[in-house]
């Protein structure tokens, strides 16, 4: 019987009500496949990048689709990709989630004229889609840090400027990098991190030869660190890059610009009219708290939008300048009371700095009554420091309304008001902070417009999957200005064949709605972009808007190497599946130190007799303490299989009452449109497991080897046994390798026989280390296809 546990369950709903349903009790890890990461994360102009592609529950050969002027890549994933990473300590297993992602190779090509900052992907298959991640294309000469780095010693060496591309790819990873600097000269280290999405919280410290922390400036550009040195003394120096949770994985990924160059660390003012040309103050860090400024041209600023400062050459780092259609003022003091208010006019965005703590600045304007005016009022650029809050006050001092940034997902503070009678009001700008915090770099800008009716969309995701025969659903906020309150007509555009929405329409007044994706059964699996837009009549004239949706390559706040948002979906029709998975949901027992075969069966679905790939599923409810499932392929037209677990000895006793494991498999076949495909299911129950303790343990008698290259040395090793093995045991050695030197004949101990002795033979090659040790494996079989192994590991010593 497929899963008996389940029946079980199943006939005590049915006699004690809901609360014994089957699936209550049910642990089922997320199936959804996901994206993690890209390494390296971005690349230098003209340049080939040779990546790889990090993800969970994903199939072999997914769809790999790169958006962005300049740069283009195969649209299939290539073979899976093995990084060379540092290994995680040994600790008790947590009782806590886990993920563990695998990579596939991927070639990016960028070209030479490939405009700078971010381009994002996306990674489809017949399981579904996932969101779209940031890749950064450079100007600077780019490096892949080379493991392992994780010490002073073995400090990478880096000729400067350059990016580096780094992972601490297990937790207790930490990366050094080793370069040269004269006296006075200044060194900048930009960290792009959690702005690419990695959940890499950066530590990163300047040391000297001598291994002693270096004082620099430090400053945040949103939540990644930025250190600017002023070199003290001519001499070698270390970067060292390190996780703040001491967590660490291949998603961890980094890119630190490093550079003899000094940082800016903003421009005021930071937005300007289209048109004619403005001189900009461009504030640069030049290390030891010396801020410096200097006048920078941005000549004949072309149409509204983002575009990078040219000066920023002659720093570390770009800055974006928000180029406007509004008329642009700068703030001037003293503007800190009602009485030293700036005069405003509508339809005017106004650059403004809190200067020092106690600062804050006050703007009035003339309305009618009724009249409507939109205000916004936004940190600049969004990684300032600033947390400006604007405050609407009439003559008499009263406030009307307030918005704080720190409350907005975007970090726009937004008010939309009608003037209740003819007269001058005012607004106020302060520090959510005030009094505690402030300075130059609190840099904001407010803009007064007349509050003319209008709309916008926006979802949090920019992806949806959709089943063949199926409905998914996404929420789509809607923000209404200048009181605008109609309906809003939906379309979308792009839709794959088979593919409808609804509703077609976002009722009055409603300020979000649920879109429902229905895919017919027989629509084609595939990836499409779309874009959702709406359209009202304002005024009597229709504009139409396009939904702006939130991809992963930005950080918490919203703040990203680029736009966090896109224009578009990504709607992946996922082929239906062809077939499932399962197993007893019951507690087995084995022994650690043995290799379990635990029973697991198919149900193929529409006529699929295919091989089927098995593996360890990517995510785990818990930790699996070292669990591993042998890899394996079902026979084609099977239906019931036997999964070989692999439970090492080495597995902590009384940490965990017992071991769950997900299995997921993966098949390739031809749609009935000739499309091949690769699909990925994750089984329905957990594999359940209680350890039992080794049946034997191969031991070394001496604690150390002492060895001489091109010699023969004698291991003695002892196999204890216990009552329920007393069968053969082949032993061989297993590291290092006849490549790295070393070379074992292996042989079978017989049954019952628990002493021999290894002849080494040690290479005249070989290259000595403090570390190095022989680890040898017993490998043997109890009844009902259980194997037995177990390992040593020797120290040696050399002459």
């Amino acid at each position: 019987m497929r899963n008996m546990g389940a029946v079980i369950l199943m006939c005590l709903g049915m006699l004690f009500g809901p609360a014994f349903s089957p699936w209550t009790g049910a642990q089922q890890v997320p199936i959804d496949p996901a994206s993690t990461h890209i390494f390296p994360a971005g690349g230098q102009r003209g340049t080939v990048v040779q990546a790889r592609v990090g993800g969970q529950c994903l199939p072999p050969d997914c769809g790999f689709h790169v958006m962005g002027e300049g740069v283009k890549a195969a649209p299939v994933l290539g073979s899976r990709a093995a990084g060379r990473y540092e290994s995680s300590p040994r600790r008790d297993p947590r009782e806590t989630p886990m993920a563990c992602p695998k990579e596939w190779q991927a070639t990016v090509e960028i070209t030479a004229d490939a405009p700078l900052g971010q381009k994002l992907w996306r990674l489809s298959s017949a399981r579904g889609g996932t969101g779209a991640r940031a890749f950064v294309v450079g100007e600077l000469p780019e490096i892949v840090e080379s493991e392992s780095n994780s010490s002073p010693q073995k400090a990478e060496r880096v000729s400067l400027p350059l990016t580096i591309n780094g992972q601490i790819a297990g937790e207790r990873d930490i990366d050094y990098f080793q370069f040269s600097a004269e006296q006075g000269e200044t060194i900048t280290a930009e960290v792009v991190a959690a702005r690419l999405g990695s959940p890499l919280e950066t530590v990163i410290e300047f040391h000297d030869a001598n291994g002693r922390r270096v004082q620099a400036q430090e400053l945040r550009a949103g939540s990644d660190p930025v250190l600017v040195l002023n070199v003290p003394v001519s001499g070698e120096y270390r970067l060292f890059v390190a996780n703040l949770s001491f967590r660490g994985g291949p998603e961890f990924v980094y890119r630190i610009t490093l550079a003899k160059l000094p940082y800016i660390q903003f421009a005021f003012p930071p937005t300007v009219s289209a048109g004619p040309s403005r001189e900009i103050e461009v504030f640069r860090i030049f290390g030891a708290d010396t801020l410096r400024k200097q006048a920078e041209a941005l000549l004949a600023p072309p149409k509204p939008g983002q575009y990078w400062l040219k000066a920023s050459a002659a720093a570390a780092n770009p800055i974006v300048m928000e180029v406007t259609d509004l008329a642009s003022v700068v703030e001037h003091e003293p503007n800190d009371a009602a009485g030293q208010s700036m005069e405003l006019a509508p339809d005017v965005v106004v650059s403004g700095q809190l200067a020092s703590p106690s600062d804050e600045d006050w703007f009035r304007f003339a309305a009618r009554k009724d009249q409507r005016f939109s205000i916004d009022c936004q940190p600049c650029p969004k990684s300032s420091p600033a947390l400006p809050v604007v405050s609407l006050l009439d003559a008499g001092g009263s406030t009307l309304a307030s918005a704080k940034s720190a409350e907005a997902i975007d970090r726009a503070g937004q008010l939309d008001w009608r003037a209740p009678a003819d007269g001058t009001y005012y607004l106020r700008v302060a520090d959510t902070r005030q009094g505690a915090s402030g300075g130059p770099e609190f840099v904001y800008t407010v803009s007064l417009t007349q509050g003319r009716p209008d709309f916008s969309l926006s979802a949090k995701s920019d992806f949806i999957n959709v089943a063949q025969d199926g409905r998914s659903e996404f929420e789509v906020t809607v923000t209404r200005r200048g009181g605008f309150d109609q309906p809003i007509e939906l379309s979308m555009d792009g839709r794959p064949e088979g593919v409808r929405f609804e509703p077609k329409q976002i009722p009055a007044n409603q300020n979000s709605t649920k879109i429902a994706v229905i895919a017919a059964a027989e629509a084609r699996a595939t990836s499409a972009t779309v874009q959702l837009t709406g359209t009202a009549s304002i005024d009597g004239v229709g504009r139409s808007h396009a939904l702006l949706a939130s991809h992963l390559g930005h950080d918490a706040d919203g703040i990203g190497v680029g736009p966090p948002s896109v224009d578009n979906l990504q709607v992946t029709v996922a082929h239906k599946p062809v077939f499932k998975l399962y197993c007893s949901e019951a507690y087995q027992y084995a022994h650690r130190g043995t290799v379990y075969p635990y029973l697991m069966e198919i149900e193929r679905l529409d006529g699929f007799k295919g091989p089927i790939h098995l593996e360890v599923a990517d995510r785990q409810i818990k930790d699996l303490d070292g669990i591993e499932v042998r890899e394996m392929t079902v026979e084609p037209g099977q239906t019931s299989f036997l999964l070989p677990l692999y439970l090492p000895e080495t597995m902590h006793i009384n940490i965990q009452a017992h071991s769950n494991v997900y299995a997921q498999g993966y098949v390739t076949f031809m749609d009935k449109w000739g499309q091949q495909q690769t699909h990925l299911v994750v089984s329905t129950m957990r594999c359940m497991v209680r350890t039992l303790p080794p049946v034997a343990k191969l031991q070394s008698v001496d604690r150390a080897l002492t060895v001489k290259k091109g010699s023969i040395a004698t291991c003695r090793l002892v196999l204890i046994r216990t009552s329920n093995f007393s069968g053969p045991m082949k032993i061989e050695l297993v590291a290092p390798g006849e490549a790295d030197g070393y070379f074992a004949e292996p042989f079978v101990l017989p049954a019952n026989e628990s002493t021999a002795s290894v002849a080494v033979r040690i290479g005249p090659e070989v290259k000595p280390r403090a570390d190095a040790t022989l680890t040898f494996r017993a490998t043997g079989s109890m009844t009902g296809s259980v194997q037995v192994i177990s390992e040593v590991s020797v120290a040696i010593e050399f002459e």
